[in-house]
């Protein structure tokens, strides 16, 4: 049995807690920690884990084997370095961390510990994404080509326990925050990125620092581009990814209930997600991490892939500032 802490529990650590709880066999969450005192009194109501009143009292529990990193952006690398010099496993939520230099010091401390690290991509897990993911790289529809992807929403949400959504130092800004889902998935299709243009802008008053709109060029090694979108001010929650590929096309529709693909108009495909075998996309990352440190099976990503996002997310942080395309580092 694995027992989890988990540090972190807003909306996303209790929905990561309920997984757990819910669906992982050979995991439980024992216990808790949240800097704001209701988020954590209320988990632990719930869920009968203990709550801790400090980080390094969590970690110091000898029944704790791993933790949740379910914090703001900007606590990431200092809480994970902190678990793994614990001795703790760490699944750590998207994004790994606000640059490349704190993913790879999360990375180089969880390998001088010899404890595992992942981060929770979870977008890429769902049925009919890991379709669209099969379909790029088993070259059923031929090469991919072109990809666009628009994730719009109507604002972030209110947030009791702070406004660090709201500020580039907690957040990262919109890619780092929400764009980073689009940007894990187009690499998983396409391979790693090269090189992005970033151009965006504020036009509404929530956030405080950084654009509410963007759009993102991509090229991709192999040769492929897509194009990113994103937005916190829509009027409308929204969506969609397409894909062209040298013989196919492939869309999932807003709000992601259905994927078509095939290789024209009168002979696409229709699958939904009930019709694709496995489970849950959150259950199916922390059942992976869970075997993976129990057992050392392969999982379905690690580290690698929640550092490759980032590396995309600050590259257009570098396009931003100087206007023009900027590299991705490797």
């Amino acid at each position: 049995m694995l027992n989890f802490g988990l540090i972190g529990c807003g909306a996303m650590g209790r929905a990561l807690g309920a997984a757990v709880a819910e669906h992982v066999t050979e995991a439980a969450v024992v216990a808790a920690f949240d800097p704001y005192r209701p988020n954590v009194e209320s988990f632990c109501a719930e869920s009968g884990a203990k709550a801790a009143d400090s980080l390094e009292e969590l970690l110091a529990r000898a029944d704790v084997h791993a933790v949740m990193v379910a914090s703001p952006s900007n606590l990431h690398r200092e809480q994970t370095i902190a678990a793994a010099e614990a001795g703790k496993h760490v699944f750590c939520e998207k994004p790994m961390a606000l640059s490349l230099a704190d993913c790879d010091g999360m990375i180089a401390a969880c390998q001088a510990a010899g404890v595992k690290l992942m981060v929770g991509h979870s977008m890429r897990l769902y049925p009919l994404t890991r379709r669209l993911v099969e379909l790029a790289r088993g070259g059923e529809l031929g090469t991919p080509l072109y990809a666009f992807g628009a994730y719009f929403f109507s604002r972030f949400k209110d947030r009791p326990s702070g406004i660090w959504h709201l500020e580039r130092s907690g957040s990262g800004g919109l890619l780092f925050h929400m764009g980073i889902h689009h940007i894990d998935l187009l690499q998983a299709a396409f391979g790693p990125a090269e090189r992005v243009q970033y151009l965006g802008g504020k036009y509404g008053e929530q956030v405080h620092d950084f654009h509410d709109v963007c759009s993102l060029l991509i090229r991709f090694r192999a040769g492929a581009t897509a194009t990113l979108v994103s937005s916190g001010i829509s009027p409308v929650n929204w969506r969609e990814m397409t894909f062209l590929f040298s013989n196919g096309f492939a869309r999932l529709d807003s709000p992601w209930s259905y994927l078509e693909y095939g290789p024209e108009e009168a002979h696409l495909v229709r699958v939904e997600p009930d019709d694709l075998p496995g489970p849950e996309a959150v259950t199916l990352e922390l059942t992976s991490f869970t075997r993976w440190a129990l057992y050392d099976e392969a999982p379905v990503f690690t580290a690698g892939e929640g550092r490759a996002a980032v590396a995309v997310a600050e590259a257009a942080q570098q396009s931003e500032e100087s206007g023009g395309w900027a590299e991705v580092a490797r």
